[in-house]
């Protein structure tokens, strides 16, 4: 099952005009050439704003560092290139703290390193980490405050007897040993040396510095069977000087995620587990003494706002007296900034629907993230507050048209027990060889997202964007499970997954007819991950789809509960399958496979270690030997989030899946348009 937040964040919907003027009409090939920005990153004084540029698929997906004054003096620049060799450039720009430098992580070579940029001019050097010794986790490190050392997690490189024996094969593996464990190391800058901080015996999984450089925070976890156990960290403070000198911070659960020191470093902020009962992953804001002093206190718990615990930014205010952390409100992303007092937090609204990726400097005297919309491409933005405007300093897909986009109309409709649901309605374009309407009325795609603890938001979505060039409208929907409206909301799956939520799309499916020209014979259902595992429900539940695309889906709860990395998250909604089988095969989509009667397209990377490859074969021969149209496509090599980006339209190494999944896609809807127009199935 899909913990696809992030990534499955490119969703978004259309704006709904009377008269709409939309002059974009997306291709399948154009699709290749799109190009993202993120983590922007400010200067210490303010000046300047460093950000990572992904090529697009078509020009090889590699990333660079480019850089732009914050007032938009001057056009953005980049400042770093690859050699021929390195398919992947350059990420994770740190400035260091008197401004002088970029530090930088690419991997030239075997492994990945640190480098060095000067500001002033001069090539980009490594420092000598001797990182070539070390598997250098890609962007994990951290320069302290002071400039003096930098932290990082890097894996052992192998030994010459462990090369020795995979190249002889002595190559088995013994299932949940961890013999080289990701490690916590600290680089001095001035002594050039390295020290380990983390033992064998524990599997890295995170570190923040205090304001004056004298302490580490780090989280650990067992290393042995790190993947299948629970959460089952502990944070605890080291001291720079005398590394064996480390304690742990009492009353920490065993969840936490990212943390930060207050400014005066007598206190920790950190995001872990919701104290509610809510599904793995949906965070609270903790606050608690560095010293163990008080009980932590939950800043969050009563909002019904959604805390970001991935890639957002959780900065103490300049005094000391509140936190700034990224969330979600609905289908709009922004900064939240809680006070310690436990004032009603603050919404920091920028111009845009979706403003993500955030950072300042010490002093916060300006702000950079990205802010984007479902009709407006995102860009790298500096403000002087992270509630106003600001100005675009990047200029991310120039090729690409800036305006007239399809954007989103928010919608809403009534699911069971009366509950509100919310979605997103794109509207189709009347593009060259798109399915025209009849009788006025055209084709539509239900788009179900992953999780089920995710959401489709306002993000401009190239994918949305190339669906209805195709002349589709799409309702992209957030039924109960999704995050954005409230814990309640989030947990009101347990135990029910394919019940109420999956009614409430069907209630979705009925708004959009009732108030939407839509053709009721020419409708489609889209779904990754858990939106794949709905479609599994549908397809077996409904015959009202003319045609069905199911990506990555779960369709046994029993098989992929085995087989997959991290069983934990499904634990929560229904349990271990062998204590609670009835459970299990209700909420498994294969336990309705007999009804199926819709076409159903299967897309699955075979690497997928979140759902893996069997659980989209079962569904494959499950409906084949039945006779219901079907069709299976895998993927080489591509894991679950990989194959989902390349399909989306994000920048991919494999220069061809997405283009080829999207043209399966556009085939199986087309042919089952078309016959479902000219006949009654």
């Amino acid at each position: 099952m899909l913990r696809l937040f992030s990534l499955i964040l490119l969703s978004a919907g259309l704006a709904l005009a009377q008269t709409p003027k939309f002059t974009n009409c997306v291709t399948n090939a154009q699709m290749r050439d799109y190009g993202t920005v993120s983590n922007p990153q400010l200067s210490p004084n303010g000046h300047e704003v460093v950000w990572v540029q992904h090529e697009s698929t078509a020009d090889g997906a590699a990333s660079h560092l480019w850089i732009a004054p914050s007032d938009g003096s001057a056009p953005a620049r980049q400042i770093t290139f690859s050699p021929a060799s390195d398919k992947f450039g350059e990420s994770s720009p740190e400035w260091l703290p008197d401004g002088s430098a970029i530090l930088f992580t690419a991997k030239r070579g075997a492994a990945h390193q640190i480098f060095r940029l000067p500001i002033g001019g001069g090539e980009a050097a490594p420092i000598t980490l001797e990182t070539g010794k070390l598997a250098l986790s890609p962007g994990r490190f951290e320069v302290s405050p002071n400039g003096k050392w930098i932290v990082f997690s890097a894996r052992q490189p192998q030994t010459e007897q462990e090369k020795k024996d995979k190249k002889d094969k002595k190559d088995a593996v013994i299932v949940g040993q961890n013999t080289n464990p990701t490690r916590i190391w600290l680089y001095s800058l001035t002594g050039k040396t390295i020290t380990a901080v983390t033992p064998m015996s524990e599997e890295a999984e995170g570190f923040a510095w205090s304001p004056n450089s004298n302490q580490l925070a780090i989280s650990v976890g067992p290393a042995e069977n790190h993947a299948e156990l629970p959460p089952s960290s502990k944070l605890e403070i080291v001291s720079v000087t005398n590394l064996s000198n480390v304690r742990t911070v009492a009353g920490i659960p065993p969840t936490i995620q990212t943390f930060a020191f207050s400014p005066n470093g007598q206190r920790i902020a950190y995001l872990a587990q919701s104290e509610h009962d809510t599904p793995p992953g949906v965070s609270d804001l903790y606050v608690t003494a560095t010293d163990g002093s008080d009980a932590p206190h939950d800043l969050s718990g009563s909002s019904s706002f959604a805390i970001s615990g991935y890639g957002g930014g959780l900065v103490w205010n300049h005094d000391g007296n509140g936190i700034y952390v990224e969330a979600q409100h609905g289908t709009s992303r922004a900064l939240l900034a809680f006070g310690l007092s436990g004032d009603t937090p603050q919404w920091q609204a920028a111009a845009t629907a979706i403003a993500s990726g955030y950072s300042t400097n010490h002093a916060q005297t300006g702000w950079a993230f990205i802010a984007q919309s479902t009709d407006r491409m995102p860009q790298v933005v500096y403000a002087s507050s992270p509630d106003t405007p600001g100005k675009v300093l990047s200029n991310n897909n120039p090729d690409w048209p800036q305006t007239g986009w399809r954007g989103a109309t928010p919608v809403s409709w009534q699911g069971p027990d009366n509950l509100t649901i919310h979605g997103l309605y794109y509207q189709p374009a009347s593009c060259p060889g798109g399915s025209p309407a009849s009788d006025g009325k055209t084709p539509m795609i239900l788009r179900a997202h992953g999780g089920p603890t995710g959401a489709f938001t306002e993000t401009f979505d190239p994918f949305m964007q190339w669906l209805t060039s195709q002349g589709w409208a799409v309702l992209e929907i957030n039924p109960r499970g999704s995050t954005g409206y409230g814990w309640q909301f989030t947990a009101a799956d347990r135990n029910d997954l394919g019940g109420k939520d999956f009614l409430d799309e069907m209630a979705g499916l009925d708004w959009a007819l009732a108030h939407k020209p839509v053709d009721a014979k020419r409708l489609g259902m889209f779904g990754y991950s858990y939106g794949g595992e709905m479609a599994g429900f549908i397809e077996g539940k409904t015959d009202r789809f003319a045609a069905i695309v199911s990506g990555a889906p779960v369709i046994d709860q029993y098989s992929e509960y085995g087989t997959e990395r991290g069983p934990n998250y499904d634990e929560w909604f229904f349990g271990r399958p062998w204590q609670r089988p009835a459970d299990a095969w209700r909420q498994s989509g294969l336990s309705y496979a007999k009804n199926a009667k819709t076409p159903l397209l299967l897309l699955q990377g075979q690497a997928d270690t979140t759902d893996p490859l069997g659980q989209s074969e079962e569904e494959y021969r499950a409906l084949f030997e039945d006779g219901v149209p079907v069709r299976l496509v895998t993927f080489p090599g591509d894991d679950h989030g990989p194959l989902a980006e390349a399909i989306f339209g994000a920048p991919s190494h494999d220069p061809w899946h997405g283009y080829e999944g999207r043209s399966q896609i556009l085939d199986w809807y087309t042919q089952w348009f078309k016959k479902a127009e000219s006949s009654e199935r």
